[in-house]
């Protein structure tokens, strides 16, 4: 009985998903009402991640750090699973990202420049602390 074998592979409780992706049970529960993931349901009714919710997880909570929309994540989760294409479209989005940040750092530079004596404040933010 293949679907028995199944049924018993490992899965994650939501406690245990929190922990290993970083997440809060308010945002798996939203993820799971978005459909970007399935949560199975176990005998006490309480929600488990089977491998491939995992995956998505794991997808998931890697690009929401990266400042990613939910519907960029969608596209890269569907791209995955219809071609095996989500790597190269993670990709294209972080770029898209990394672009639409820096454009709104150099809107940050012309307001420093306008505003004059920010500068330090900026550099701290960059990173590039002066001493």
């Amino acid at each position: 009985m293949v679907h028995d074998n199944i049924r018993r592979l490992p899965s994650l409780s939501l406690g245990e998903a929190m922990h290993l992706f970083g997440l809060t049970a308010r945002a798996l529960r939203f993820y799971e009402e978005r459909g970007l993931i399935t949560a199975r349901r176990n005998r006490a009714n309480n929600r488990c991640y089977d491998e491939t919710a995992r995956w998505r997880l794991g997808w998931i909570s890697a690009l929401r750090a990266a400042g990613l929309a939910l519907r960029d994540i969608a596209e890269v989760l569907q791209a995955q699973e219809r071609n095996g294409r989500g790597q190269e479209c993670a990709i294209l989005k972080l770029h898209a990202r990394c672009a639409e940040v820096q454009l709104e750092l150099a809107k940050i530079d012309l307001a420093v420049t306008r505003l004059g004596g920010l500068e330090p404040t900026l550099a701290v933010v960059r990173g590039q602390s002066r001493a």
